[in-house]
């Protein structure tokens, strides 16, 4: 697959036109006897530096496992070299191509259904969604017969590989020509076999060290970005979600601010998953950060950073009255709901105020662009 590298312009990279990268450095974060792994990965920016700010995520446009695509083109009786056209842009390419960089293939829908002729599932709506969500693109090819399908009718009936999103975690004003990412590599269990997730495969294990492109472009934050270095913050990012304020800091030490800063980060273990610990650790020992973690499974009783928050919380409360900014970043299912619901009871307990008035207290500093998120 081809991509444009456009030098002048570099406002407009985006999918179409994506910026070429590669890995500079990759390594664990965690020990080898955590139940995770998650990597750090620098992306070195040849030529020009690519412009972006702290708190905006970098869109990656990952490629399929080439030996997926070789298990779907044998289970085709395909050699992968057919020439087809792509069904969005219509542009000529290999099947094998498409298949590696253009097309999901970790979920089908019902229009590949129909090509395998499978109208008793389509029409049982309640089997179709159990299926679609447990079989991926080879699981189906393998059960139905594929003979009367041909090449561009495959590629036609498959999704598009969309665009992997994440949190850039470093500055551009410490690392200049390079965008460092916080990836956590997934795998789970499907139809009695080990599989991975797309994009943390690619960056993770599959692309090569200085060499394999990493197609990407910028996106922008949506507002969550550093406020005045005179203004303090509160950074509240477990797991994963502490790459953007890891970002967030090195920003704050190359533009010496004045502000305080504080963060709560989780995860499982100290002594495994403590990302980042001696960069964090250090800028608490120079008083530069105030640093609070919790570890889940050091204890009998599982301690969240929900739990830090309502430990401090008088603390908590004095900075958000004199103006600090309060970050949340990390996930949206229940974590960011928890945090939420602490802080309401925090401004309950520490601002003498009834749960709605907590409520619209917290409304407030959103509208105010004084609490953000980046949750997902």
């Amino acid at each position: 697959m081809s991509y444009i590298l456009l030098v002048n312009t570099l406002s407009t990279y985006n999918r179409t036109t994506p910026y070429i990268a590669r890995i500079k450095e990759r390594y664990l974060l965690t020990a080898p006897n955590s139940t995770k792994q998650t990597y750090h990965i620098a992306l070195d920016l040849p030529t020009d530096s690519l412009p972006f700010t702290v708190g905006d995520s970098v869109a990656i446009l990952p490629q399929n496992d080439p030996n997926m695509v070789d298990r779907i083109l044998s289970a085709m009786h395909l050699s992968g070299e057919e020439p087809i056209f792509d069904p969005k842009t219509n542009a000529p390419l290999s099947l094998r191509s498409y298949l590696l960089t253009k097309a999901n293939l970790s979920k089908a829908n019902s229009r590949l259904l129909s090509l395998l002729n499978q109208h008793p599932l389509l029409e049982d709506k309640e089997r179709l969604n159990s299926a679609l969500l447990s079989h991926n693109v080879l699981d189906f090819l393998r059960l139905h017969s594929t003979s009367s399908l041909s090449p561009q009718e495959f590629a036609n009936s498959l999704l598009p590989l969309m665009p992997r999103f994440y949190s850039i975690a470093s500055s551009s004003k410490v690392f200049p020509n390079e965008i460092h990412l916080t990836i956590s590599f997934l795998s789970y269990t499907q139809q009695g076999e080990t599989r991975y997730g797309v994009a943390s495969y690619f960056l993770c294990q599959q692309a090569a060290l200085e060499s394999t492109p990493i197609p990407l472009y910028i996106q922008p934050s949506n507002g969550f970005c550093l406020p005045s270095p005179d203004d303090s913050i509160i950074l509240i990012g477990p797991g994963t979600g502490v790459a953007p304020f890891r970002a967030f800091l090195q920003e704050r030490l190359a533009d010496q601010a004045k502000g305080r800063n504080w963060l709560f980060f989780g995860e499982r273990h100290r002594a495994s998953d403590f990302y980042y610990e001696p960069f964090f650790t250090d800028l608490a020992r120079k008083n530069f950060l105030r640093l609070d973690t919790a570890f889940s499974r050091d204890q009998a009783e599982k301690i969240y950073v929900q739990h830090k928050l309502q430990e401090n919380g008088a603390s908590i409360w004095d900075w958000l009255q004199q103006g600090a900014f309060l970050y949340v970043c990390g996930d949206a299912t229940q974590m960011a709901k928890d945090v939420d619901l602490t802080l309401e009871h925090i401004a309950a307990k520490y601002g003498s105020l009834s749960l709605e008035d907590a409520r619209l207290y917290l409304k407030r500093l959103r509208k105010e662009k004084r609490y953000l998120l980046d949750v997902y």
